[in-house]
């Protein structure tokens, strides 16, 4: 086996690396995004298989396991067996804060302590896929990165899956099914839902504005009164009308924050 592989984040780009370095750098292994999810509350603590309305937060971080669905169990044994023999691993997994959780988390998973080196590039040409190897750093540079990762996801554990049960014992009670409850579908829902409750209690108000005519020396343009606090009394609008009917005067106008002469202006109302 080679002493040193390299880890992608997926088939289609693991091709595009082969393509531009060949297997300069050991043998490239693709992922399929995570091939490890967190235990389940119950594995952690036993007494929180029985659902009930608590904080689901374990003593210290929830565990990996080996994830389910698709290839991914064929392609965590192929990487895990080339593990075994590799002193030094590039991740080239994505360049941001999921990538980073991806590739790691097999290595730290496998308790891996060789060499470990990171790849970065945003586009998948060769050229850039080679400088990004030629301008790799060690791994240990993005350990803020790989912690935030791991913060974010043991932080949608905790507080998904406690919100989720405590709705559904709380307020899913003769209903069937479960009431979930997540970091982003949820606050979107939200925003979907005050808007339709909004548009649901809307009442038509009859309001007022005025729209006026400006003469000026060089022909004329109109001109819209509409302030934020509407004129819903049709004496105030006429109290407006009056005022400005005719009026003829001077006017200091700066459009586009540009200051022009004065301008002798009449109003028609």
């Amino acid at each position: 086996m080679a002493d040193q592989i390299v880890i992608t984040e997926k088939t289609s780009q693991a091709k595009d690396v082969r393509a531009a370095i060949g297997s300069r750098y050991g043998e490239v292994f693709p992922a399929e995004g995570h091939l490890f999810d967190l235990e389940e509350p119950e594995d952690a603590v036993p007494e929180w298989k029985r659902w009930s309305p608590m904080l689901l937060r374990p003593e210290g971080l929830y565990a990996t396991r080996p994830a389910n669905g698709g290839n991914k169990a064929a392609k965590l044994k192929a990487i895990r067996e080339a593990l075994r023999d590799a002193r030094r691993v590039w991740l080239a997994t994505d360049c941001d804060r999921e990538g980073q959780l991806i590739g790691q988390e097999i290595l730290e998973h496998y308790n891996y302590r060789g060499e470990v080196m990171r790849v970065l590039f945003t586009a998948q040409d060769p050229q850039t896929i080679r400088d990004s190897f030629n301008r790799a750093k060690p791994n240990s540079e993005y350990a803020r990165v790989y912690a935030a990762a791991v913060a974010r996801r043991q932080a949608d554990q905790i507080y998904n899956l406690s919100l989720t049960r405590t709705a559904t014992v709380i307020l899913g009670k003769g209903t069937r099914g479960v009431i979930g409850v997540g970091r982003v579908k949820t606050p979107a829902l939200a925003i979907v839902c005050k808007r339709e409750l909004e548009i649901r209690d809307f009442v038509a108000v009859t309001y007022f504005e005025m729209v006026a005519t400006a003469k000026v020396a060089g022909g004329q343009f109109r001109m819209r009164h509409a302030p934020p606090e509407r004129i819903l009394k049709r004496e105030n609008a006429e109290i407006v009308v009056r005022a400005a009917q005719n009026f003829e005067g001077h006017r200091q106008v700066k459009p586009c924050g540009f200051a022009v002469p004065d301008r002798r202006a009449i109003a028609d109302v």
